[in-house]
């Protein structure tokens, strides 16, 4: 495991591991007897999918940067693309591969991450709501740059930020006013909104902090003023997480009204997540070097993790006669990251060197 821990910066590595560690407690919940009870945890998990959003947007929109710097143009867009596509599409193929050789399920759309613009349904990968909304991204974002660097290079990547982030908000409000009037709005949103394919707010925000440190020394700035800002990070937690379990409890109308609610609920996490994503990248962690080889592991292999333990789940929550809570829990976590890391090593990984030899 002594691998995991080489030339990665640990802040980023632990904001990593801190969504894929919500996720799958959120989803843990409903192999208790009783995952009412545990309803908060979902807030978690919503929080851990958009800490994922702001983190990817932070790393893509780094990289972005230095290729405008460089000066882009068709060959290192589609440079750009190859590597992404290297790191994300061969674990998401060998799992539908696995899913249609031993389950017989099987949708060709899923592997042009279509599901949502024309499938409408997410039955055979359900996680892979999120992965088409990342790949979607990788597809507009730089296009986007490209298109308004016509009218001004040097802001065309912030204005391409300010585009999707307008969008993100505009865009759904039709369908926040429909669901408020539905009968079941909550339902609604979890389908309708949540997993739109262009939901590009928190990927938005995660760009927004790639600019502004690659422009304006972010983090020597956070370094400076550490204290007051993780002063403020804790006062947001204290704010925030009420109101969202207002929202996943269905109680959408109790401090505003329903479309108001719906339409800040996203923003809110995705400042939330850039805020912690500011903290920890510019915290000074002395971890053991077992903690950090950890830490590192957790997220290097959450991709692999997100990709596979609803699996798991699902095998764990059909058993004829299920488990006891606890043990259930255990073999779910344990497994997950047995699978996980079992995915990097054999695919991922590859795969990756791979992209390094053809694609430097």
């Amino acid at each position: 495991m002594s691998d995991f821990s080489q030339n990665r910066h640990i802040g980023l590595d632990l904001a990593r591991s801190i969504a894929i560690i919500l996720v799958l407690l959120s989803h843990s919940r409903f192999l208790t007897e009783t995952p009412e009870r545990y309803l908060f945890l979902t807030v978690g998990a919503k929080f851990g999918v958009e800490l994922f959003f702001v983190l990817s947007g932070f790393l893509i929109g780094t990289v972005l940067l230095k290729q405008i710097e460089a000066g882009l143009n068709a060959r290192l867009l589609s440079r750009f693309w190859l590597r992404r596509w290297f790191r994300t599409i061969p674990a998401y193929f060998f799992l539908l591969f696995f899913i249609w050789i031993f389950f017989a399920e099987v949708d060709l759309l899923y592997f042009f991450f279509l599901q949502d613009l024309i499938l409408g349904n997410w039955d055979i990968v359900p996680v892979s709501w999120s992965l088409v909304i990342e790949e979607w991204f990788y597809l507009v974002f730089p296009l986007l740059i490209i298109l308004l660097s016509i009218f001004n290079k040097k802001i065309s990547f912030l204005l391409s930020i300010f585009v999707l982030l307008f969008v993100s908000f505009v865009y759904p409000l039709q369908e926040y006013l429909s669901c408020s009037y539905n009968s079941m709005p909550l339902s609604c949103f979890e389908n309708e909104i949540r997993k739109s394919t262009f939901r590009f707010g928190s990927l938005g925000i995660g760009a927004l902090l790639a600019y502004l440190s690659f422009n304006f020394e972010l983090k020597k700035t956070a370094q400076k003023h550490f204290n007051p800002l993780v002063l403020f990070l804790g006062f947001s937690f204290i704010l925030l997480t009420p109101f969202c379990y207002q929202i996943v409890s269905g109680e959408t109308d109790r401090w505003f009204s329903t479309p108001v609610t719906f339409a800040v609920f996203y923003p809110l996490m995705g400042s939330f997540a850039a805020l912690l994503i500011i903290c920890l990248y510019s915290a000074k962690f002395k971890f053991p070097k077992s903690l950090t080889n950890m830490i590192s592991f957790i997220s290097v292999t959450s991709y692999s993790n997100y990709l596979w333990h609803m699996l798991l789940f699902n095998y764990l929550n059909s058993l004829s006669e299920p488990l006891d809570s606890n043990y259930a829990i255990a073999i779910f976590f344990s497994g997950s990251f047995f699978l996980a890391g079992l995915s990097y090593l054999l695919i991922e990984k590859p795969f990756l060197r791979l992209r390094d030899q053809l694609v430097p």
